[in-house]
């Protein structure tokens, strides 16, 4: 009975792991760039159940069969699919419609994103939203005008004139560490690989939409609700068993 309130608490914590993905995935439906994640559910290993007896005087274990120890969110999957791709008019929007992130420098580093929504700072260079430096193929990309033009294979001109390229980068999908709402990082930094231009597609005074399904997303949380019920029926079920256990069968 005790391994049965383990299980059933087992459950409810991963199910409210999930519960809290989904609020993240609802929280960023309006995020440029965002993708949606979900929870990757694992069960911990089963064990043997054996009965230990006596057979003509000799200790013998019965094999009773095997039992759940219940479950884990063990890993988050991640939904690489584009978002619709929404039209700003704004010459700072950048959206990739091409596999890949740009390249933007941080504090702690280079980091990666597919949210275009930028703008130019005071100085003239292309920057998040957060202030961080938009990378090109020779660092930081500016100084801009306000009537800079981004073609679709990432050159950035200004007055007719090639200021930089617009640097993107591919990564494997399970080397994404998300940081933040739309930032990522890599776990295989090795494994980083500029996208040629060639291969590169995107639009100026553009931004992609979150890839988030608000409906399906509802959906989740009404199964992993229900799920959350459960168990918690069943730790009740089982911590009432108990006391009868305990405080009834006892006496007798």
């Amino acid at each position: 009975m005790i391994r049965g309130l383990y299980t059933g608490a087992a459950g409810m914590l991963a199910t409210q792991t999930q519960s809290e993905i989904i609020g993240d995935n609802i929280a960023n439906v309006r995020t440029p760039g965002y993708k949606e994640e979900d929870g990757i559910v694992k069960a911990f290993p089963e064990m043997l159940m054996e009965r230990t007896g006596l057979a003509n005087g000799q200790p013998e274990n019965a094999m009773i069969g095997s039992m759940g120890t219940g479950v884990v969110v063990d890993s988050i999957a991640r939904l690489n699919v584009q978002g619709a791709i929404e039209t700003t008019d704004l010459a700072t929007d950048l959206a990739l419609t091409s596999p890949g992130f740009f390249a933007v420098q941080t504090p702690d580093g280079e980091r990666y994103t597919r949210n275009g929504r930028f703008q130019l700072n005071t100085n003239g260079i292309l920057q998040t939203a957060d202030g961080y430096p938009v990378l090109g193929e020779n660092g930081p990309i500016g100084p801009l005008s306000n009537s800079f033009m981004v073609s679709t294979d990432g050159t950035v001109s200004d007055q007719d004139q090639v200021i930089d390229h617009l640097r993107v980068v591919q990564i494997p999908a399970e080397a994404l560490v998300r940081e933040g709402q739309s930032l990522y990082s890599s776990s295989q930094p090795a494994q980083i690989v500029n996208v040629d231009m060639g291969n590169v597609q995107m639009r100026q005074g553009a931004i992609e939409a979150s890839n988030v399904d608000i409906p399906g997303q509802m959906t989740k949380m009404i199964t992993v609700f229900k799920a959350y019920e459960a168990n918690q029926k069943v730790i009740q079920t089982q911590d009432s068993t108990l006391d009868k256990a305990v405080n009834e069968v006892g006496r007798i």
